[in-house]
């Protein structure tokens, strides 16, 4: 193909210029409408898979009860365990779990803005600490009752953390919470028969020593 060479005037210079000006602008501008939609996209996609629990708020709002422990130790040997959590007393009441041969130091089972508080106080004091989410989804009739009144009981039992509390008799929450698992269904699931025992067997005051017992069984049943 052969290339014609044009001599042009001033004016179609300045056309020429113009021409070439108001294209760049357009392609510029489509690149970046363009380039802001799939980044924009890729970059929701990404963040939801890397965080599970935001796309599922998302996508289930309202359908998950936040709960965590706050562990503070991880040992092989129970001593060192039983050592840690003597340190920590005086900052809550915590309590060992046994898991696989390992020893786990925990400061105790909270909904997570309480939680979340518990973990700065103990930042601010230098010791470690790890969060472990034990979030249960209400996406059942059974699992709204479990959440309900394990909420319950943990609104009770982190009084105890206040200095003015000393021990929390548990005659009406035991009453209360008869009502919501016993309220005329059929059929009950093993989790909420071994709440329903958990609850019955609590003592008729919880204090502080021992309510840790008390938490330590409640983080066992959530975790089965």
């Amino acid at each position: 193909m052969r290339y014609t060479r044009y001599e042009y005037k001033k004016s179609g210079k300045v056309k020429f210029l113009c021409s070439i000006a108001i294209i760049t602008g357009i392609s510029i501008g489509g690149g970046l409408y363009i380039s802001n939609f799939i980044f924009d996209g890729k970059y929701i996609k990404d963040n939801n898979m890397d965080n599970p629990s935001y796309s599922n708020e998302r996508n289930h709002q309202g359908e998950v009860q936040k709960i965590v422990a706050l562990q503070c130790g991880y040992y092989a040997k129970e001593e060192n365990a039983k050592e840690l959590s003597n340190s920590i007393s005086k900052y809550c009441n915590p309590f060992v779990v046994e898991e696989d041969g390992k020893y786990r130091v925990l400061a105790g089972i909270y909904k997570e803005e309480d939680g979340l508080k518990k973990l700065e106080e103990f930042k601010a004091n230098n010791i470690d600490v790890a969060k472990i989410n034990l979030n249960i989804s209400s996406n059942n009739e059974e699992n709204k009752k479990i959440i309900e009144i394990i909420d319950g009981f943990l609104t009770i039992t982190n009084k105890l953390h206040e200095a003015s509390v000393k021990s929390i008799k548990t005659s009406e929450f035991k009453e209360w919470a008869d009502k919501i698992i016993n309220d005329g269904s059929s059929a009950k699931s093993k989790k909420i028969d071994n709440l329903n025992s958990y609850v019955k067997n609590l003592p008729d005051e919880i204090d502080k020593a021992n309510s840790n017992a008390n938490i330590q069984d409640l983080y066992k049943l959530i975790k089965a």
